[in-house]
């Protein structure tokens, strides 16, 4: 039988800077940056196995990787790039995550109307008053959105902040589920306008935990296992058990396959996702490395790549 795949963290369009509208043209309609140099940390890392952290400390190294980030965003983050990877890869469905003010729920509502196979988020617009929003959000369910996504640091702001309040619990009281960020790591160099709007901080655990000491009984789940410096994964499940959290999701963007057995020890078959973070990750090497990490193991397996997913978004 056929592979049956959900690849739970994917993006479409520039979410990094406004009015760079890409989701639906060609690549090459933005020209790369002079400061790209054409070496590409993304490639390096999943041609390796994902065996170590997508984020260092190093700061050249960093600018590298914003660099390719900002390359592969206007490369590869298009409904026809997109396509091509799902039938490479063999993904049933992406779950497609907008960033306000970046990118929209109209935008992935779009595309899906093109491709079915994409799934939209919505995201909160907070430039909007609070009522406005919300009505929004409202309309955003009724229109197809499928869960819930913020971006902390982009969008800068806490998830622990009053205005996430009532999105969080709108998502969350009708069992959609909610995903936002993790991980502490800056997505614009220190020439950019962007860096001075934003807040890497935004994207520590220590958020996490006090979300779910407010909403524990909420299908969460925070992107990247918690992060993609090092040790997060760990750190995440840690303050899961300790509060006793049955609805919290990890997903294996940016993970090969020791990241991908680590999630299954930490967190159990029913409760890990595969994902790739596209377009940064490549599919087809990250499907490569699922099935490589379960292939002694078909029923995790499909619980991993189609089953918790599936159950979540109410796919049947």
């Amino acid at each position: 039988m056929k592979r049956r795949i959900i690849d739970f963290h994917t993006h479409l369009g520039d979410i990094f800077h406004e009015n760079k509208n890409i989701s639906f043209k060609r690549p090459g309609i933005v020209p790369h940056p002079a400061s790209f140099t054409g070496y590409d940390p993304f490639e390096d890392l999943e041609e390796s196995g994902y065996t170590r952290p997508l984020i260092v400390p190093d700061v050249e190294a960093q600018n590298k990787l914003i660099d390719a980030g900002q390359v592969r965003i206007w490369d590869r983050a298009n409904i026809f790039t997109t396509a091509e990877i799902m039938d490479a890869a063999g993904i049933s469905y992406m779950v497609s995550m907008p960033i306000m003010p970046n990118t929209s729920f109209e935008e992935a509502l779009a595309a899906s109307k093109l491709d079915p196979r994409l799934l939209p988020f919505t995201c909160p617009d907070f430039d909007l008053p609070d009522d406005k929003m919300m009505e929004k959000l409202r309309a955003d369910i009724d229109k197809g959105a499928k869960g819930l996504k913020i971006h902390p640091i982009i969008q800068n702001i806490s998830i622990t902040d009053k205005r996430c309040e009532k999105p969080i619990e709108l998502f969350g009281d009708l069992g959609m589920p909610i995903s936002y960020h993790c991980g502490v790591n800056d997505y614009y160099k220190p020439d950019s306008p962007f860096l001075k709007i934003t807040n890497a901080e935004l994207g520590a655990l220590h958020y996490t935990l006090d979300l779910l000491r407010k909403f524990p009984d909420y299908v969460i789940i925070p992107a990247h296992g918690g992060g993609s410096c090092g040790g997060e994964l760990e750190e995440l499940a840690e303050l899961v058990g300790k509060l006793g959290c049955k609805n919290v999701y990890v997903e294996s963007s940016h993970r090969g396959v020791d990241g991908m057995h680590l999630m299954l020890e930490l967190f159990g078959e029913d409760r890990i996702m595969f994902a790739t973070d596209w377009p940064f990750d490549t599919c087809t090497w990250s499907v490569k490395y699922a099935e490589d990490a379960f292939r002694d193991k078909p029923e995790v397996a499909d619980k991993f790549f189609y089953q918790n997913a599936a159950r979540i978004l109410g796919i049947q």
